[in-house]
C-alpha cells in the first residue's frame, strides 16, 4: 500500500515523470486495482486482509492499516483524477470500517485488527499512531475534494484523538511518543517508525483541512524541537526514538532516522505554500492503464506470450528429433 501513497504523492507534488515509463498516477492505480480486488466479503461482510495468501499468517486478520491505506489511496486518487469511481469505494471503505470494530465513531478509538475468524466481532486492540493516521489523512483528503461536512467531523474527531493520546502531558503535550511501546523498550522495527508516516498525515490533513492547522502546527514544532535535540548520539548525530528525552536514547537503525525525517519533513510540509496538485494542474501525470493481476503461488510464472508458444513448440520438435534420431541409432547398433 506505502507504494502507492508514494505514487501518489509524486503527481500531487509535480514530481517529474519518466520518459517512456508509466506516469505516477498510473502506478498509484495499479496498486489501488490490486488491492481493491482483494475486499473480501466472504466473512466480516467485506474489508480487505492483512495478508495476501492463506497460508501466510495472519490471513484472516483485517486491520486498520491495510483498510485505512486503501482508503487513502482512494480517497487521494479520486480528489487528484476527479474520478468518482474512487471517492465511491472509498466512502465504501470507510462505512465498513466505522461498522466494524476497527473505527469507533463515539470515542474515535482505532482499533489495530479484528479477526475474520470470528466474523470481525472481536479487536485487538492495541494503540499505533499510524492507524489514526492513516485514516486521518484520507477523511481530510475526502473534506477537501467534496466539501461535505461530515468527512471534516471525521477528521477533527480522529485529530482529537491521535492529538491527545499520543502526545502525553507528561511531555508537555507537544512531544509525539508511541505511546505502547515506548517506555517499555518494546518497539520493533516497524514500530519505530509509525510516528514519522503519522506526522506526515498529520500535516496533510492541515493543509486539506485548514480548520486544524493551529492543532497540528504546536504538535508538529514540539515534536521537531525535541527530535533536534535527540539527533546527537555517537560521532555521527544519529537520531533517537524516544523524542521526549534530552538527549540521545542509545537506540539506532534505518526505521529510527526514517521517523525522525518524518517528524522534521512534517514541519517543512506545514511551512510550504505549494498547493497539492490536481491532474488540472499537472496535466502529465494523467492515468494509463496498466494490466495487473496477482498470481496464486508467490513463486508463479509470468503470463506466457505468443512468442513463449513459439519457443516451446521448436524446442518440442527438436527434442522430439533427437529422441527419433537416437532411437534410429540404437537400432542400427543392434
Amino acid at each position: 500500500m506505502f507504494w502507492g501513497l508514494a505514487a501518489i504523492t509524486a503527481s500531487e507534488t509535480g514530481f517529474p515523470e519518466v520518459d517512456g515509463k508509466p506516469t505516477w498516477t498510473s502506478l498509484a492505480r495499479a496498486v489501488y486495482t490490486m488491492q481493491a480486488n482483494r475486499w473480501d466479503t466472504r466473512a466480516c461482510d467485506g474489508g480487505i486482509t492483512w495478508q495476501i495468501h492463506p497460508w501466510q499468517a495472519g490471513y484472516t486478520l483485517r486491520n486498520s492499516i491495510s483498510n485505512g491505506g486503501l482508503f487513502q489511496l482512494a480517497a487521494r486518487l479520486g480528489r487528484f483524477t476527479k474520478n468518482q469511481t474512487y471517492f465511491d469505494f472509498a466512502e465504501k471503505i470507510w462505512d465498513w470500517s466505522a461498522e466494524s470494530p476497527l473505527i469507533n465513531t463515539q470515542n474515535w478509538n482505532v482499533a489495530d485488527s479484528t479477526s475474520g475468524d470470528n466474523n470481525c466481532i472481536d479487536m485487538g486492540n492495541m494503540q499505533w499512531s499510524y492507524n489514526y493516521g492513516v485514516y486521518l489523512a484520507g477523511t481530510a483528503f475526502m473534506y477537501n475534494a467534496t466539501g461535505e461536512e461530515k468527512w471534516l467531523r471525521r477528521t477533527q474527531g480522529l485529530l482529537g484523538k491521535l492529538s491527545t493520546h499520543f502526545f502525553p502531558e507528561e511531555y508537555g503535550e507537544n512531544v509525539f511518543s508511541e505511546v505502547s511501546c515506548e517506555k517499555l523498550h518494546t518497539c520493533d522495527r516497524n514500530m519505530l517508525n509509525f510516528k514519522g508516516w503519522s506526522s506526515m498525515w498529520m500535516a496533510m490533513a492541515a493543509q486539506m483541512a485548514p480548520v486544524t492547522y493551529d492543532t497540528v502546527l504546536p504538535k508538529l514544532q514540539g515534536s521537531a524541537q525535541a527530535i533536534g535535540r535527540q539527533c546527537d548520539g555517537e560521532t555521527e548525530n544519529l537520531c533517537g526514538s524516544r523524542w521526549y528525552q534530552e538527549t540521545w536514547d542509545g537506540i539506532k537503525g534505518l526505521e529510527v532516522q526514517m521517523a525522525a525525517l518524518g517528524g522534521i519533513t512534517a514541519n517543512l510540509m506545514m511551512m510550504s505554500n505549494a498547493h497539492t496538485q490536481t491532474i488540472d494542474t499537472n496535466p502529465n501525470a494523467k492515468e494509463q492503464f496498466l494490466d495487473t493481476y496477482s498470481d496464486d503461488t508467490p513463486d508463479a510464472l509470468p503470463l506466457i506470450s505468443t512468442g513463449d508458444r513459439v519457443g516451446s513448440w521448436i524446442l518440442t520438435v527438436l527434442w522430439g528429433l533427437g529422441i527419433m534420431a537416437a532411437a534410429w541409432w540404437l537400432i542400427k547398433q543392434a
